[in-house]
């Protein structure tokens, strides 16, 4: 079996585009995606219909997902700092962006799921079992690691929300991050996903980075006047983190 895993599209789908294509030479058998589609970019809209387009195996949740069921109507969440009053204003952005539907949907995605592909079980989760936004680097301590996995049975853990990829074996699972897809903050400026192979109890992970055109998207969100482009501009351009205005474990 052939999986294809996305996350952390952050509403970038000039990004998500150039994915789908690559995507589509590697012919997957199914595809997973483990959270944050929308906020930060300028596309949330189209990033829904590239996911649909997929028909993904399973969506989990990511922090960023949940504001839209925590937050129904982005006026009413009274930010306690300048991070989440950024946050709101990116809420604000993307519920005038995206149908009703498409905001339940992305807000009740499950927080986790248990994949069983041929002998291998899998836990997928946006960034832990404990949190949609728990930051687990990939230099963090085997024990750290190991704490991703729920099951003893689980031979296999994927992860997004840090958006660096990585792969790792800790605790006897293989622990793979596919990075980010339209937010990379590895300094490596290319959408990120991975494809793994599995056959039996064999498992083989690539990590697949695909160039894009991130001059259109940054026209596209200074077009639109999306708020915090700056922020925006910086981080596609740099692949690094633009976003820490308040302390917060929040990415």
């Amino acid at each position: 079996m052939r999986l294809a895993i996305l996350s952390d599209t952050h509403g970038n789908a000039v990004a998500f585009e150039a994915v789908v294509q690559d995507l589509r030479r590697q012919s997957p058998d199914a595809v997973v995606f483990l959270g944050d589609l929308a906020m930060r970019g300028p596309q949330p809209a189209e990033c829904a219909d590239l996911l649909r387009s997929l028909n993904p195996l399973v969506a989990v949740k990511g922090n960023h997902d949940h504001y839209f069921a925590l937050y129904p109507d982005a006026s009413a969440w009274v930010p306690r700092n300048a991070k989440e009053e950024m946050n709101r204003r990116q809420l604000q952005y993307n519920q005038q962006l995206l149908s009703g539907g498409e905001q339940r949907w992305i807000g009740h995605w499950p927080s986790e799921h248990m994949l069983r592909a041929e002998g291998i079980q899998a836990e997928l989760y946006h960034a832990s079992p404990a949190s949609l936004a728990t930051i687990i680097w990939p230099w963090a301590a085997n024990d750290e690691l190991d704490a991703l996995g729920k099951d003893a049975s689980t031979q296999l853990v994927l992860y997004g929300h840090i958006h660096h990829a990585f792969m790792r074996n800790a605790g006897g699972r293989l622990i793979v991050n596919s990075g980010s897809v339209g937010l990379p903050f590895d300094g490596d400026n290319r959408a990120s996903y991975a494809i793994i192979d599995v056959e039996g109890r064999d498992i083989a992970v690539q990590i697949r980075r695909i160039a894009y055109d991130i001059e259109r998207v940054i026209r596209i969100a200074k077009d639109r006047r999306m708020p915090d482009t700056e922020r925006f501009e910086e981080a596609v351009r740099r692949a690094v983190f633009t976003y820490n205005v308040a302390a917060t474990k929040a990415v």
